[in-house]
């Protein structure tokens, strides 16, 4: 709920400020009352007011006085001036002062409640827009990353920890997260940044390139290898190594990867000896790898070897007011490398951004904000510059997939209520993939393994 919108009414008819204060009271508005310029000054130093409607003629300080000092001291506190003797050139005279309407006296409550809530709506958006530039200036990058959120947080932390170990990291989280950013992170704030940071794409590797990508091969041992080629462990000796995709690799070259990080050694293709080599490696996955170790993808032993270290990186939907600095960071980019000014979010296109899904997560926004930065032409963004792939009705506030009624409950038994609630979404998620449980776990945003164990309660037969 929104603070009352506060309204300080001056005037030397005592009769007049008196009447005006209690009607605005019953309207719904906050509302304190003072006899002059003086005391008004007395009241506004003390709090804050979001409107001063004062009388143009009074003793001592004047409404035009009052106004000066208003806009001088409280910039965003509106004035109304309100007058009797009404005159062109009075009206001028308090528009030119920075009054935000005039009033002529008598006047209807009705007229001035109107002029009230158009000025409501104009500082709500005022301090939407301040709160905005507020968030999108402090840009804390932590580790060469974007995000202020409690769950980025925790990642930062974990980043700072792990980052002088030698044991593997294991970096997870769905496409599009940014796992890639936080190796690299790894890497820059550990004692072996100024060695190589190799990444391997382990997804993109052919098959029949794998070993010697990873491990090197010498000169004539398989056709086409017209010389020695160190691999990938080799290069980023003293350094680091990203084993982006490590789902992706295959089962034979995981018993070889699994030697490295035991041993320290490897042995190129067509060799015989052993090279030591001093590697950290940090492995990423799209995939749950104990899910992939179930379905006899992933090895066992290897899996257990990585992940001793672990760092899980959150959905975007998840990381709140997060997206409204990644979109800033990718309009300023863009700005940098077409040489141009910085476009800017109006108020309404965050809205949109915080209320959508975000599917593609970190990387899905950075297309959405290249696109909507060439529709705006490099001024502001505005939410009918964002593609139609991003609903523009913003999220409604507190809106749940499911609601409590518990006004006419006495009391509530606790784990029954659960295990029922529980039973209705696994059955919901399985209904809607088809009986298929690792969809389903998909759906509920778990490890198939935990499903699994749910189901085998015997409740959801």
């Amino acid at each position: 709920m929104s603070a009352p919108f506060r309204v300080l009414v001056v005037d030397d008819d005592r009769l007049s400020r008196l009447t005006t204060s209690q009607q605005l009271v019953k309207r719904g508005f906050e509302s304190e009352s003072a006899e002059d310029g003086r005391a008004a000054v007395q009241v506004l130093e003390r709090a804050h007011w979001d409107v001063v409607l004062a009388d143009l003629r009074m003793p001592h300080v004047d409404g035009i006085e009052l106004l000066q000092q208003v806009r001088a001291r409280w910039p965003q506190t509106e004035v109304i001036l309100m007058t009797a003797f009404a005159t062109i050139e009075t009206a001028v005279q308090a528009m030119q002062n920075g009054a935000a309407d005039y009033l002529v006296k008598p006047f209807q409550i009705d007229q001035l409640q109107v002029r009230l809530e158009r000025l409501r709506e104009l500082c709500e958006a005022r301090r939407e827009v301040a709160a905005l530039r507020d968030l999108l200036g402090d840009r804390d990058d932590g580790l060469g990353m974007i995000g202020r959120s409690p769950l980025m947080a925790e990642v930062f932390r974990r980043i700072r920890i792990f980052a002088n170990h030698r044991a593997p990291v294991l970096v997870t989280g769905l496409t599009g997260t940014g796992k890639e950013l936080v190796a690299r992170a790894l890497h820059k704030s550990s004692d072996r940044a100024a060695k190589p940071f190799v990444p391997i794409a382990c997804g993109t590797i052919p098959l029949e390139l794998a070993e010697s990508e990873l491990f090197g091969h010498e000169k004539g041992s398989f056709t086409g290898a017209h010389q020695q080629r160190l691999g990938s462990f080799e290069r980023a000796d003293g350094g680091t190594v990203l084993l982006d995709d490590v789902d992706d690799l295959p089962l034979n070259i995981q018993v070889k990867l699994l030697r490295v990080l035991q041993e320290g050694t490897v042995t190129r293709v067509g060799g015989d000896r052993e090279l030591q080599v001093d590697v950290r490696v940090v492995a990423t996955s799209k995939k749950v790898l104990a899910e992939s170790v179930a379905e006899g993808d992933f090895r066992e032993d290897l899996y257990y070897r990585l992940r001793g270290l672990e760092i899980e990186l959150p959905r975007l939907a998840d990381r709140g007011d997060d997206v409204l600095l990644l979109a800033q960071h990718f309009l300023k980019t863009v700005a940098l490398l077409e040489k141009r000014p910085e476009a800017h979010l109006s108020v309404e296109a965050a809205n949109v951004l915080r209320g959508y899904a975000w599917p593609g997560n970190v990387r899905e926004l950075r297309r959405v904000m290249e696109s909507a930065d060439i529709l705006a032409g490099g001024t502001e963004i505005r939410a009918e510059h964002l593609p139609q792939s991003v609903p523009k009705q913003r999220r409604k506030t507190g809106t749940e997939p499911f609601t409590l009624n518990l006004d006419a409950v006495e009391g509530v038994p606790l784990n029954s209520l659960l295990e029922r609630f529980e039973d209705a979404v696994i059955r919901w998620a399985l209904e809607r993939a088809d009986g298929q449980q690792k969809r389903a776990a998909e759906l509920l945003g778990i490890p198939r393994t935990t499903l699994q164990s749910r189901l085998g309660r015997g409740r959801h037969e």
